[in-house]
């Protein structure tokens, strides 16, 4: 007998699949564990599964655990007999791409009293976030490490492929050292702070040992400190690029290779704690994110080669001797990159989005869409870059060389404003991107947003009246379940419960639902076909008694 699934789970990256005890289910005997089932393995060393009892407390036993080494799934035992009334299960566990999702349920043993208490605590459990504080400090750590990745990997590779007597010089070892530490400590911090929002904990909390120790046993946390044995193996590359290790062509015999294995490394840490390595085709997608980062390291960091001798004054080791060579070489190198990163950002964003209805209305589509338009006018401001150094707007790059002045002064820098102004502009809006890409990290990847059924849930006549629509997608096999609560929160059955289907916009409709009656209060149509896409109507018709009857519409996006 099912009273209504209560909670569903709150900004979830691993979809909670199933629930022993049913969600919102009355039994008859008494469970000895609860056992959660989710759509991909998850973690629960940040995670908790409590069991409420009706007085509210804690009547659970044990510690969360993986029953019988399932990674999909999470248990906790009960004891042995459970009085009669309402429980509540508030749990917390961490997704396979190292975001905590959570949710709460409830479910009734022998009774349903005391239901509508329980509901209403468990929709406050599941709605319950973390720290405004750590989110935004979560983002900005995610943020600086994109940065650091990119700048550290890119200028290295822009050094060796366009101007290689520039690792000499003090200002891009500087750039060079000062991503090194970025990404550095940004790794270090992403440890500390990945354990308080994880267990949604307060920012005071992130001093606390037992949470770093629990996250380096994550997934999370491995190749956390994966990527700082490859900063470590890192630091030879840096030293023999300024050639500290040893000056003359010969040491770009070993610096080349284990600079581009070393990049590669570290830039597959990020894909190998997110998204890219999860979902169907996990090497796929982690080749393709692989890819993109690399595409997008090699652009900023010839814009970040670029402005080591095209901003201030830097000194004789700091300017190429033939700046045009070197800026057209950048220049060839980033028009490759642009390629790649649209192609693989294209084919990436087929793969998490999947539809235009989810580009369109889920967050992490919203916030995709913001990305590509930063990322088309990065590319437009390349443009004006390029034609620049080819000359296209009557410009070409020169060496002012002034006379020495007294002391011997080394002569002036190469002089474009316009291309200092373009540089600057694109290295500004290139980190625009990665901030965005920051916040594209946390959110719930579109294609598995948009595949959410919807429910609703409404107060008429003295009941509750609960809906959902699954999977709300165009075609047969849709299933509709409508639940009618009494004002106690027990199945309450009434003399009629109607439904239809409507596209306003389309004036199609009224259709109607051939609803069954699966149990009190419980109304149910498999295999509904929705023939469009658009904005439908679910008009519910509930009537109480002989004389009181209400109709309710409730729209719904159907893609």
């Amino acid at each position: 007998m099912l009273l209504v699934t209560t909670a569903v789970p709150a900004g979830a990256h691993a979809q909670l699949e199933s629930t022993d005890p049913v969600q919102g289910s009355v039994v008859l005997v008494a469970p000895t564990q609860v056992v959660l089932h989710f759509g991909e393995p998850v973690e629960i060393d940040f995670g908790s599964l409590r069991v409420l009892g009706p007085d509210g407390r804690r009547v659970d036993s044990g510690g969360t655990h993986h029953p019988d080494g399932d990674s999909h799934a999470v248990a906790i035992s009960l004891p042995a007999h459970l009085p009669r009334g309402t429980y509540v299960v508030a749990w917390r566990v961490i997704s396979a791409d190292s975001h905590p999702v959570h949710g709460a349920f409830v479910f009734s043993v022998g009774t349903a009293s005391g239901a509508a208490r329980a509901s209403a605590e468990a929709t406050a459990l599941a709605d319950q976030s973390g720290s405004t504080t750590v989110g935004v400090l979560y983002w900005l750590i995610r943020f600086a490490a994109f940065a650091g990745l990119l700048f550290l990997v890119g200028l290295a590779v822009a050094v060796m492929l366009a101007w290689r007597p520039g690792g000499d010089g003090r200002r891009v070892g500087r750039v060079l050292w000062a991503s090194w530490w970025v990404l550095a400590v940004a790794t270090v911090l992403g440890i500390a702070i990945q354990g308080v929002y994880a267990a949604a904990l307060p920012l005071t909390d992130i001093v606390r040992p037992s949470l770093a120790d629990g996250v380096v046993h994550t997934r999370f946390g491995r190749i956390e400190l994966l990527r700082l044995v490859l900063l470590v193996a890192f630091v030879p590359v840096l030293l023999g690029i300024q050639g500290r290790l040893g000056r003359g062509p010969r040491r770009w015999a070993w610096v080349i290779p284990a600079g581009a294995v070393l990049g590669l490394g570290l830039l597959s840490t990020p894909g190998l704690a997110g998204h890219a390595s999860k979902g169907g085709q996990p090497a796929l997608g982690l080749a393709l994110d692989v890819t993109h980062l690399a595409a997008a390291a090699v652009w900023l960091g010839g814009l970040a080669l670029l402005a080591t001798f095209l901003l201030g004054r830097p000194d004789e080791a700091d300017r190429p001797e033939d700046a045009a060579a070197v800026t057209r070489t950048v220049s060839a190198c980033a028009f490759a990159a642009v390629v790649v990163v649209v192609a693989t950002g294209t084919v990436q964003s087929i793969r998490q989005v999947g539809s235009l209805y989810a580009l369109v209305h889920t967050t992490y589509g919203r916030t995709l869409v913001v990305k590509i338009l930063l990322v088309i006018g990065l590319i437009g401001v390349g443009a004006l870059s390029r034609r620049i150094v080819h000359g296209g707007w009557g410009v070409r790059l020169r060496v002012r060389r002034p006379a020495p002045k007294v002391g011997g002064a080394a002569p002036g820098p190469v002089r474009s404003s316009r291309l200092r102004r373009s540089v600057l502009a694109e290295i500004g809006i290139a980190l625009a991107v990665l901030a965005v890409t920051a916040l594209l990290v946390n959110a719930v990847p579109a294609k598995q947003a948009a595949a959410l059924p919807f429910s609703t849930s409404f107060t008429t006549l003295g009941v509750q009246v609960n809906a959902i629509v699954d999977p709300a997608r165009v075609g047969t096999g849709n299933q509709v379940h409508i639940y009618v609560l009494s004002s106690i929160g027990t199945p309450k059955a009434i003399p009629e419960l109607d439904a239809t289907l409507s596209l306003p916009a389309q004036d199609l409709g009224p259709l109607d639902i051939p609803l069954t009656i699966g149990g009190p209060g419980h109304y149910y149509a498999t295999d509904v076909d929705i023939p469009v896409a658009g904005t439908w109507t679910l008009t519910i018709t509930v009537r109480t008694d002989a004389i009181d009857e209400q109709v309710v519409p409730v729209t719904f996006p159907v893609h």
